[in-house]
């Protein structure tokens, strides 16, 4: 059994590491790309994590698990693929290196397992713990506003950092500009204080952009209105607000419910009845004024016909799902007719030509905070193409991720507020009434960090993205927040053992390292500084902390010596008297 232990640990070990020499010279914004070559003939060169990883063709069980558990990460994060598999592999070292360094008397054959087990339960008890108390505030004080000047704002940092380890550096200063010129014009060109933007644009964008082939990168623009991929069977032009009939089956669809029964005596009757059927729908549209036909079908000649001889505008096979999105955000009235009519109001519709395709260009009214746009990508061939989309859509599922986290964070510290106000407000009623003519002071001293954040959370919003960098949700790349982990797993001796901790912490910072790897001494300058940062703000921490002690004890024993006073007062007097 000890034998099958030490393969075990060895062959997964093993596969781990022949996928971390994959992904390892492609890891941040100077790492190198991989080249893959399909059965077809077709070329992949891309440096993105996750396409890395599922373009492997893996026959080992092993492999094949190890990727699914990092596409089910992908999902909810679209982030961390690469470091996934950096961590995989320095943990699994870890464990082995640690079992091997003990005395062989006190080996078992479930050592590996038992360590395995040991971290996993830290992991799950002890380390949001540790990442909330030990490395966002410090990470609030080091990278906010006061300690940390960020050119650009928020928003562009965090698209440029996640974008800049998956295309390359021509591609990302292209993208990144777009994306957030893309966010902004949804979101109506301001700062929004709410995550509906970025929630609409996460949930909805298979259906807001556009796909290009054939030009650069840089003809990628943003485009007011919906684009649909298809051009108009049957154009004419007109202005201003115009009705758009939008279905999803064809007209010459049989009034005759499945199921039901009707007689016809002959052929001519059937198709005079079929015709007469036609012509009464044809003749309602009219009735409803109507000027443009969206279908995500084919629809028959006669249909168009009719459209050329009334100058009403049809545009064929359009993606469903974006009909449905038009009628969902437009104020839409369904029709009680076989097949289901819904009559909507366009601003505006027009041709859009989009290198050697045609698009259709319409204009869709604002949704309370929503304004459509639609992003227009664009690339020489398929693959970079393909590329630029996924990781525009990446973008918006991290955004999405990002301030989910940040707000259950705020939520919870409204709930610590709560708490600690009603412990504050019963030490007040116990105080003398001079008291409370002072500076509120408890005590209970929080942390000056976690007091600031508590009194970020007691006010609405004004900026999320300001918020969010407030709260030290977000940190610069290059290996801070590996860094301060590593710190605080190391100093932190009242979470979890000390095994777990000291092993976590040195696999933490594979992923700095292999960032770095091109330059080690780079790495080394970046975590001294960071490092000595860090303990001056803890000196000064602990300073700040002194003095607030000794004032809120004074202010405390102000009380009794008021009261003493007061009594010898009155004593005097009654003496006088």
């Amino acid at each position: 059994m000890c034998e099958a232990e030490a393969v075990s640990l060895q062959a997964c070990l093993s596969v781990v590491g022949a996928l971390e020499c994959v992904v390892r010279r492609c890891v941040g914004p100077d790492g190198g790309s991989v080249l893959f070559t399909k059965d077809t003939g077709e070329i992949l060169n891309t440096r993105h994590g996750q396409r890395i990883l599922t373009s492997l063709h893996l026959d080992h069980p092993m492999a094949r698990m190890v990727l699914e558990c990092v596409c089910a990460h992908d999902r909810i994060t679209a982030d961390g693929s690469k470091s996934f598999i950096l961590l995989l592999a320095a943990l699994l070292r870890g464990i082995r290196d640690s079992a091997n360094s003990r005395h062989k008397a006190s080996w078992s054959p479930a050592t590996n397992r038992k360590l395995a087990n040991q971290l996993l339960a830290f992991c799950w008890k002890e380390l949001d713990d540790i990442i909330a108390h030990d490395v966002v505030p410090y990470a609030s004080f080091l990278f906010g506003f006061g300690g940390y000047r960020l050119e650009g704002g928020v928003l562009p940092a965090l698209v440029g950092g996640y974008i800049a380890g998956r295309v390359a550096t021509g591609q990302a200063e292209i993208l990144t500009p777009l994306l957030c010129e893309f966010y902004k014009k949804v979101s109506h060109e301001q700062d929004s204080t709410t995550v509906e933007p970025i929630t609409f644009l996460h949930s909805n964008f298979p259906q807001l952009y556009a796909k290009v082939s054939g030009l650069p990168t840089g003809c990628s623009q943003v485009v007011k209105g919906l684009v649909l991929a298809c051009d108009w069977s049957v154009w004419r032009e007109a202005e201003g607000p115009v009705k758009a009939l939008v279905i999803c089956e064809s007209l010459d669809k049989p009034l005759v419910a499945i199921g039901d029964s009707m007689s016809i005596s002959f052929q001519q009757d059937w198709l005079l009845w079929s015709e007469s059927a036609m012509k009464q729908k044809l003749a309602r549209l009219l009735c409803l004024q109507v000027s443009v036909v969206l279908s995500s079908v084919k629809q028959p000649e006669c249909v168009l016909e009719w459209a050329r001889l009334h100058g009403v505008s049809v545009l064929e096979c359009c993606d469903s799902e974006q009909l449905d999105l038009l009628c969902e955000l437009n104020a839409t009235e369904t029709l009680s007719m076989q097949p289901m009519l819904r009559v909507t109001t366009l601003t505006f519709y027009s041709r859009l030509q989009l290198g050697g395709c045609r698009y259709a260009h319409l204009g869709v009214f604002p949704n309370g905070s929503i304004h459509i746009h639609t992003l227009v990508l664009c690339a020489p061939a398929p693959g970079p193409l393909e590329q630029n989309v996924c990781v525009s859509q990446g973008v918006f599922t991290m955004l999405q991720h990002l301030c989910l986290s940040v707000l259950r964070m705020r939520e919870q510290s409204n709930d610590t507020v709560s708490i600690s106000d009603s412990h504050q407000y019963q030490i007040e009623r116990d105080s003398d009434s001079l008291t409370h003519n002072q500076p509120h002071m408890s005590t209970t001293l929080l942390d000056q960090s976690q007091s600031s954040s508590l009194d970020q959370s007691r006010g609405p919003i004004k900026d999320l993205w300001a918020g969010i960098l407030k709260a030290g949700g977000v940190l610069p790349v290059g290996g801070a927040f590996e860094v301060l982990l590593h710190h605080s797993l190391l100093h932190c001796g009242n979470h979890g053992d000390l095994e777990s901790r000291s092993l976590l912490a040195k696999a933490i910072l594979s992923v700095p390292r292999s960032l770095h790897s091109h330059r080690p001494r780079y790495f080394l300058q970046q975590q001294a500084q960071l490092m000595s940062k860090l303990q001056l703000l803890k000196q000064g921490h602990k300073l700040s902390e002194l003095r607030l002690l000794c004032v809120g004890t004074i202010l405390h024993t102000r009380t009794p010596l008021h009261r003493t006073l007061t009594a010898s007062t009155e004593d005097s007097e009654e003496e006088d008297m």
